[in-house]
């Protein structure tokens, strides 16, 4: 899997994020992640509660413990990435 912020101009600055994997999963689990936090400003990344979205959708009872928790460090580490763009 790889992950890519963009960021943009503006203030504050969007931030844009491309990410892909051989996993089909997984590339599953990235749209939602995509489309969750990416076209955001750092801040509205860092206010969105992810956990609400993974359990209105039902993922929550559908993953592996290893798949839900790769999904939550792609979170932490969009919300990082986020952060050092703009402190």
């Amino acid at each position: 899997m790889w992950l890519i912020p963009e960021v943009g101009e503006g203030d504050p600055p969007v931030i844009t994020f491309r990410a892909d994997s051989d996993s089909f999963i997984v590339k599953g689990l990235l749209a939602i992640i995509l489309m969750t936090y990416s076209g955001k400003t750092a801040d509205e990344i860092n206010r969105t509660d992810i956990e609400d979205i993974f359990t209105r959708l039902g993922l929550e009872q559908n993953l592996s413990p290893n798949r839900r928790s790769g999904f939550y460090a792609t979170v932490e580490r969009i919300k990082e990435l986020a952060r050092a763009a703009h402190p």
